[in-house]
């Protein structure tokens, strides 16, 4: 079961290395002489170790029904495991390099997952899976440009470029490319099997292969230009094409005003991501704060909203999307909350430590409410099949 559904390895072990990744900010208040300032290490823990956790689980067990192919092989699986967490235990000790070269051995483990199974696929994927591909291009290219600075191979100045291709293209391409199918039809409120998703025209993919193009070529526009305007440019770029997969892809302005309490965070986060994207146009100086409004509310929501539906699926509990609302309700605001906090620590920096300790306790504490809920259904033998 566990090859056929990795998702019930990977999303607890995504969850253990947030709490890990968010836990370092606690003790880094009460005592930053003896825990320096972890910025990077969390940054690392929270895109490459929970996130990434998520994205293999959720990928690893859709794409083997999607393209007909077989399941996850038990050596890929165990690679899996070793990958993430060398990346988190490299990153929590300040050993960034070598955490690095995890991500970048998970990359090629995918990668060759991938490459020995699409020849013999039965089914051909959807046109938004051309997105797939290039998030993992895009973070291809990230780490090993990241990785070569960090050994000292190559001789540059280090730029935000290859950290933005690893932590912003890579989650949002993966967003267009599973969401452009996958949320319209949580939004209607379908049954969605798997292995009736059928591809579309080649001017189909064409089309998205171009505006994909262009969403990459905007970090490019961004590390070649002067700082400001290079920012606002780049940044436009990106904000055009993602209101253009809201608008004609998602079709937000057509979602039913009602719909389960889970995907509140699925309706929500886009619209944050956009806010994320457009606000460095207009106040580049902040663009820190604002590409939290995107990991925050934007990916960690969206992942729990996806995540979500998938464990209650698998589990074969879908009558508990209509329940907890309460509870799906607590860890939204304390999403939120978190998000404010962590805006907050950029644009009045006096209190900057103790606003990321309360960022992080929030991010905890909804995570906390989540896995209450949910993982207990990972270990529920699945009697429904279907997302």
């Amino acid at each position: 079961m566990i090859r056929h559904e990795p998702y019930r390895l990977l999303f607890p072990l995504g969850l253990f290395c947030a709490l890990i990744g968010l836990g370092v900010w606690i003790p880094s208040y009460f005592w930053p002489q003896l825990f320096p300032y972890p910025g990077q290490g969390h940054a690392i823990i929270q895109i490459q170790g929970f996130l990434f956790s998520f994205i293999l689980g959720f990928l690893c067990t859709m794409l083997p029904k999607v393209l007909g192919v077989p399941p996850l092989g038990a050596l890929t699986l165990a690679l899996f495991i070793i990958g993430l967490a060398g990346t988190t235990v490299a990153a929590l000790f300040g050993e960034y390099g070598l955490s690095q070269m995890f991500h970048l051995f998970l990359l090629l483990n995918f990668g060759t997952f991938i490459l020995i199974r699409f020849p013999k696929r039965r089914n051909n994927p959807p046109a938004f899976f051309v997105f797939i591909a290039l998030a993992m291009l895009a973070d291809l290219k990230g780490t090993t440009l990241r990785l070569l600075i960090l050994s000292g191979w190559w001789d540059v100045i280090p730029s935000r470029t290859e950290i933005l291709l690893q932590y912003q293209a890579f989650p949002l391409l993966l967003i267009m490319g599973v969401g452009g199918f996958l949320l319209p039809k949580l939004f209607g409120n379908a049954v969605i099997d798997p292995k009736s998703l059928s591809s579309q025209s080649n001017s189909s993919i064409r089309f998205l292969l171009l505006l994909g193009l262009t969403f990459l070529l905007s970090y490019g526009v961004q590390y070649w230009g002067v700082h400001a305007l290079s920012t606002r440019i780049g940044y436009g770029i990106r904000a055009v094409v993602w209101l253009w997969f809201l608008s004609c892809s998602l079709r937000v302005q057509h979602v039913p005003s009602k719909f389960p309490a889970y995907l509140t965070g699925g309706r929500v986060a886009p619209y944050f991501i956009a806010m994320g994207l457009v606000l460095p146009v207009f106040f580049p100086t902040y663009t820190l704060a604002w590409e939290h409004l995107i990991f925050i509310t934007g990916f960690l929501w969206l992942t729990l909203s996806i995540a979500t539906r998938v464990v209650t699926a698998h589990g074969g509990r879908l009558d508990l999307l209509d329940r907890n609302r309460r509870q799906t309700l607590a860890y939204g605001i304390l999403i939120v909350l978190a998000t404010a906090a962590r805006v907050s620590t950029d644009i009045w920096p006096g209190a900057h430590a103790l606003h990321l300790a309360l960022a992080s306790t929030f991010v905890i504490s909804a995570l906390v409410i989540w896995t209450r809920i949910h993982i207990p259904l990972i270990f529920v033998t699945p009697s429904d099949k279907a997302l």
